[in-house]
C-alpha cells in the first residue's frame, strides 16, 4: 500500500486540553503502559467492557495485554491519551486499528474511553489520530463492528460517513473512509465538523518528548 503523497508528518505525542480542561498527553501506545491497561479496565463500567470488548470479564488477560500493549505500528497502530493532573498520570482511553490481511488496505478499528473521561472529546481526538496515521500508511478504509444498542456510537460514525455494510442479530459491521486530512472530511453536521477540527489540530500540534 503506497501512502498518499504531500500529507505533513504527524506528531508521535503532543499535549491536547480536552473538555472539562483536561490536560491530556496523546502519544502512541508503547510496551512500558501496560499499567494502564491494567487500571483503566479495573475502572471501565461493566456497560463499557460490554459495549467495547462485547463482554463483561473482569479482567484482561496477560495475552491480551501483551498484545494491546505491542503496536507493530504497521498493521497495528494504537494511540493513547494519559490525564497528566496528577502525580502519577491516568488513562483516558485508547484507540486501535489492526490490518485486515483478507481485504488489503481495511484495517479494524476499536475505541476505548474510561467511563470517567466520556463526552469531553478524548475518543473522537484519538480517532482522529487513527485516520491520520492509517491515511499515511496507505490504508483507504475502517471497518467496526458494533452492537446496535451502542447506538450513539452508530450515530457517531454515520455522522462521519460510515455506512453499514452488515449485520448480525446484536452486531452492526460499519465501514468509512479514511480521511487524511480535515478537508477530506464530509462536514455534514456539528459532529463532522468538530471531528475536521480535531484533525486539523492534530496535524499543526506542537512535538513534544515524551
Amino acid at each position: 500500500m503506497a501512502p498518499p503523497p504531500n500529507l505533513p508528518p504527524l506528531p508521535q505525542a503532543f499535549r491536547f486540553v480536552l473538555g472539562h480542561e483536561t490536560q491530556a498527553l496523546v502519544r502512541t501506545v508503547r510496551p512500558s503502559d501496560l499499567p494502564y491497561f491494567v487500571s483503566g479496565y479495573a475502572r471501565l463500567s461493566s456497560e463499557s467492557r460490554h459495549l467495547r470488548f462485547f463482554s463483561q470479564a473482569s479482567e484482561l488477560s496477560a495475552k491480551q495485554l501483551d498484545f494491546l500493549t505491542h503496536p507493530d505500528h504497521r498493521g497495528h497502530e494504537a494511540w493513547g491519551a494519559l490525564d497528566m493532573k496528577f502525580a502519577e498520570p491516568v488513562g483516558i482511553g485508547v484507540a486501535r486499528y489492526i490490518a485486515m490481511p483478507e481485504r488489503p488496505g481495511v484495517a479494524e478499528v476499536a475505541l476505548t474511553v474510561i467511563d470517567a473521561y466520556q463526552r469531553i472529546g478524548a475518543g473522537s481526538l484519538l480517532h482522529a489520530c487513527l485516520h491520520l496515521t492509517a491515511s499515511r500508511q496507505g490504508y483507504r478504509t475502517f471497518y467496526y463492528d458494533v452492537l446496535w444498542e451502542n447506538s450513539g456510537f452508530l450515530r457517531y460514525l454515520k455522522s462521519l460517513g460510515g455506512k453499514v455494510v452488515g449485520s448480525e442479530a446484536e452486531v452492526a459491521s460499519i465501514e468509512m473512509p479514511i480521511y487524511g486530512s480535515s478537508i477530506e472530511v464530509p462536514q455534514r453536521d456539528g459532529t463532522a465538523m468538530r471531528f475536521a477540527r480535531l484533525m486539523h489540530d492534530v496535524v499543526t500540534a506542537t512535538p513534544i518528548d515524551a
